[in-house]
């Protein structure tokens, strides 16, 4: 259960989300809690399932994954058109990450996935890894909404210009019916994936810094609910200095 906003100071915040021991996440998360007010409040408001998330963490790469999710949502709340709820479907559930309000009352979902470091790697390699990651969110979009699927590596990667050969690509094995592939991936067969992918109306590549640079967006022709252009146009430009 979700607590409101407690106006705690920060440092006491920060201890409480991140323990005092854990100086990696105090260090990545704590200046964002200093410089985004927003941020803050969302941090304050679902302090308990932050903190919860931190105190299971393994290794090293679950705190990045932990660090990448939460940069989404700074990425999001730079951006006052947007307002966040985070694992509105529930703790545990197979379900986005976050679920959005933009402007006027458009709701939508966003799913977060960070690709974990490997070595240098060939764009067939990149393509592979993309793919593994979009067949694996698919299951986790519910119908009859908008859904996105964030993406990202904690520094450029040559798998961002993978992104939409990676999607090309798997809508041409649907097309030839490929069902050995999308049994593989977990789907029982070509219509099974299908009826998941259309439930995807839009994928983001995020890399490095927040506000580095701008999200490479691409949308999916295929989606029952499409991405509308401003909308689009907001979460391209989320967290780069737009408002």
């Amino acid at each position: 259960m979700t607590r409101k906003p407690t106006g705690s100071p920060i440092h006491e915040l920060t201890a409480y989300l991140f323990g005092a021991a854990d100086s990696e996440l105090t260090a990545n998360v704590g200046p964002w809690l200093v410089d985004s007010p927003r941020f803050r409040a969302f941090a304050e408001m679902y302090r308990d399932k932050i903190r919860k998330k931190a105190r299971g963490l393994r290794d090293e790469e679950g705190r990045n994954d932990l660090v990448f999710e939460l940069s989404i949502a700074l990425r999001l709340l730079e951006d006052r058109r947007f307002a966040l709820e985070y694992e509105s479907y529930g703790v545990g559930q197979r379900a986005p990450d976050f679920r959005v309000t933009y402007r006027s009352g458009v709701r939508f979902n966003v799913e977060v996935r960070r690709l974990r470091r490997q070595a240098p790697t060939s764009d067939a390699a990149d393509s592979a890894r993309l793919i593994r990651a979009i067949c694996d969110k698919l299951g986790q979009l519910p119908p009859a909404m908008i859904n996105v699927l964030v993406l990202g590596a904690d520094r450029p990667s040559s798998a961002a210009g993978a992104l939409a050969p990676a999607m090309l690509r798997l809508q041409d094995r649907a097309a030839q019916k490929d069902e050995v592939l999308f049994k593989e991936r977990g789907f029982t067969g070509t219509r099974d994936f299908l009826r998941h992918y259309q439930r995807l109306s839009g994928a983001m590549w995020l890399a490095g810094e927040i506000g580095a640079s701008r999200a490479s967006l691409w949308r999916n022709p295929q989606a029952r609910h499409p991405l509308p252009a401003d909308l689009g146009r907001a979460l391209s430009n989320a967290g780069a200095g737009s408002s």
